[in-house]
């Protein structure tokens, strides 16, 4: 297995591989929203209450809280009250730092030849077939 955007990515011959696959595009529709995305850079320089996201998310409050509470399903926020103070915390650190690093970088298109994507198919597919012979 190897590790992707802090999860360990399942291989193909795992059967609960697709699963997995569902549970983290849940988890990316959840943070693919503009404002979910800077909330999440703001918590990943550090907790932050209600009023401080709210100076500098500029939303309506009812619309962050609806963010937050979004954000708290998914289980990548959670927060700690005191009254009526709400301070919000990151619960997967790892996997927000490393979503918002990645989003940050460019990463152009790498069109490729026609001849060397079907050769790389080709090569892979007789790898997997040798592979499965020798099981």
């Amino acid at each position: 297995m190897t590790e992707t955007l802090g999860y360990q990515a399942k291989t193909d011959s795992d059967p609960g591989a697709e699963t997995d696959w569902e549970e983290r595009a849940r988890l990316l529709r959840v943070v693919s929203h503009p404002v979910r995305l800077r909330i999440l850079e703001l918590l990943s320089q550090s907790s932050r209450c209600v009023k401080d996201l709210n100076s500098l998310v500029r939303i309506p409050q009812p619309y962050l809280s609806q963010h937050m509470a979004a954000l708290r399903r998914a289980k990548v926020v959670d927060c700690h009250a005191a009254g009526t103070l709400r301070c919000y915390y990151l619960l997967r650190p790892t996997l927000v730092k490393r979503l918002i690093r990645v989003l940050r970088q460019e990463h152009p298109p790498q069109f490729r030849e026609s001849r060397s994507v079907q050769h790389e198919a080709r090569r892979h597919a007789s790898a997997a077939i040798a592979a499965g012979s020798m099981q």
